[in-house]
């Protein structure tokens, strides 16, 4: 006997690629199935079930985050980058794990609760979101999770970063840095200067409400005690994405990547970005104390896709390496040049992605051409360092890695959601590429000069998942008094073929020898973007000052609307709204 739902006809959700149907149903795209497919999920799992053995010196919790849209998007052909954030712990200590995650509760998220339903449109553009939600900050705060000063900061470029209980996972609520920051945007790559416990961060569309396509750059330096110390405003070439940066001892290096922003396309109900093959790729140089708006430097390079940072640090010469992933194309293909439909995962997945490193000169004259010092054919991205060698020479760095000369089952997993990392690849700098005075590295670097021995600048140790797995961003783990590199590499597995997640921990200097522990979870988790581990004493430390009773006292929100949004609400009780 036939089932109703055989016999009667679907009722479409979409009409013209916009939601249209009441129906909680998720379009049949490859954004929102499979791996992909929605989690909505919010829980705790205690102990979770693991083979191997964890070690038992880790203490900490390894936090990452990935975008899961809770209701079916507004359009159709709606990009990942546009879900909610939702963050996961995975919490380890004494040879065990739990599990936790949360959603990010931001504005967007309560806005969307209380309707039911989706309210944003397409990714970073306003002109597309239903008029109940105008004037209001539409960040996903999905794309990373870092813990400062006792909190989590979850982050995403396109607005304020909203802060979180490191413990329970709580959203806190939106962070201006105690009203010193009130920008429209805000970075998802803040970096910490691990000998001055300072945080490194800037904005790109800085100038107005976060959503005009503005020139408009800022960098702040905020100290370890939560002080803003240092401001400066700069001018970009053209509004484009800057995502990750680099930092050396006295030096920001910020690169801007040719995805153009266009007001008319938005306007028009099109995407905020899309690629440019004819522009270049350019590297912003701006200093870290007592910076001008006439002190930045761009350098200039062939049209490239920028990744993200491995080191950045400062030649005996004075001259700063900035060590990255670049890709020979368009990474995201859900971007077209104007004029272009969509292209394919299957295309991106065919780009090389070596790690190139750039010498910027910081007397060299704005404009400069370069070409990269090196080119090492890692084809990874993620790039992942240990973090107590920010803004210093270092040796060891780790990628999520594309190798397509290992079998993949395109039969069993279908196309590799969020691209075919199969492996993971540990690297280190052979010494005359470090440029330190304990391995007599070179004092200086000519651009494009440097030659590969076979191919490679250091030694490569590889680790295949298998043909029906590919991995997400690694982080390490430092081991305590261990020196550069000793410790320990997390990251979460994919199953395509299953759907479902293991987080693998690996000697972080063996990994071609397989983890040494796997954390089943019962269950998939979307595809993350960003994450970082946090050692616990640091938690519990925080956790102290931050009480009642603490020296610090509990965090604090913000406690106005930004700037941006009382100039709309203005207008609009000035307009009779």
């Amino acid at each position: 006997m036939a089932h109703i739902f055989d016999i009667a006809p679907a009722i479409a959700q979409y009409t013209n690629g916009k939601k249209t149907g009441a129906q909680v149903k998720y379009p049949e795209t490859d954004v929102f199935r499979g791996m992909n497919k929605p989690s909505r999920f919010e829980g705790d799992v205690f102990d979770l079930e693991f083979t191997g053995t964890i070690p038992e010196d880790i203490n900490g919790t390894f936090f990452r985050i990935h975008p899961d849209a809770r209701f079916p998007p507004v359009y159709e052909d709606d990009i990942h980058f546009n879900g909610d954030g939702a963050v996961t712990a995975i919490r380890i200590a004494n040879g065990h794990a739990d599990f936790k995650q949360r959603y990010v509760q931001t504005d967007r998220y309560k806005a969307e609760t209380a309707a039911r339903g989706a309210l944003f449109g397409r990714y970073r553009n306003p002109y597309t979101d239903n008029e109940s939600v105008k004037g209001v900050i539409r960040t996903a705060s999905n794309t990373n999770i870092t813990f400062w000063r006792g909190m989590l900061l979850a982050s995403k470029e396109d607005g304020p970063p909203f802060a979180m209980d490191p413990t329970t996972l709580e959203t806190i609520g939106r962070y201006d840095f105690e009203g010193q920051i009130l920008v429209p945007t805000f970075t998802a790559h803040p970096k910490f200067d691990p000998d001055t416990g300072e945080m490194l961060c800037f904005a790109y569309e800085a100038g107005g409400n976060g959503a005009d396509c503005s020139v408009d750059l800022v960098v702040w330096t905020i100290n370890a005690d939560g002080v803003k110390t240092e401001e400066a405003w700069y001018k970009a070439p053209f509004a484009g994405m800057i995502h990750d940066c680099g930092i050396s001892k006295n030096y920001m290096v910020l690169p801007l990547t040719p995805l153009k922003m266009s007001l008319d396309r938005m306007k028009s109900g099109g995407n905020k970005f899309a690629w440019d093959p004819n522009e270049d790729q350019w590297y912003g140089l701006v200093p870290r104390r007592g910076g001008k708006p006439e002190d930045i430097i761009w350098f200039r390079a062939d049209n490239a896709f920028h990744g993200h940072v491995a080191g950045c640090y400062e030649l005996p010469s004075g001259e700063v390496a900035f060590d990255l992933t670049v890709a020979d194309g368009n990474v995201f293909f859900f971007f077209p040049p104007d004029g272009l439909q969509d292209g394919e995962l299957s295309k991106r997945n065919k780009l090389s992605s070596p790690t190139m490193r750039w010498i910027l000169d910081p007397k060299a004259k704005t404009n400069t051409r370069i070409k990269p010092s090196l080119v090492w054919s890692t084809n990874g991205e993620f790039s992942r360092i240990d973090d107590r060698f920010v803004t210093k020479p270092y040796k060891h760095f780790w990628q999520a890695v594309v190798d397509p000369t290992k079998p993949y089952d395109f039969q069993k997993c279908g196309s590799p959601a969020g691209g075919l990392f199969n492996s993971l690849g540990h690297y280190v700098w052979s010494d005359e590429h470090v440029h330190d005075q304990a391995t007599n590295g070179a004092n200086g670097a000519e651009n494009g000069a440097t030659e590969p021995i076979n191919g490679k600048f250091g030694l490569e140790d590889v680790y295949f998942a298998g043909p029906t797995m590919t991995f997400q961003e690694p982080s390490f783990i430092p081991k305590d008094g261990g020196g550069e590199g000793e410790g320990y590499l997390i990251a979460l597995l994919n199953h395509l073929d299953v759907l479902r997640n293991d987080v693998v921990i690996f000697d972080a200097q063996n990994l071609s020898k397989g983890p040494l522990a796997v954390i089943h979870l019962p269950l998939k988790l979307k595809l993350g973007l960003h994450g970082n581990f946090v050692d616990h004493r640091d938690i519990d430390a925080w956790k102290k000052r931050r009480d009642a009773n603490g020296d610090i006292g509990p965090v604090q929100v913000a406690k106005e609307m930004l700037p941006w949004q009382k100039l709309f609400f203005a207008n609009e009780i000035g307009n009779g709204a």
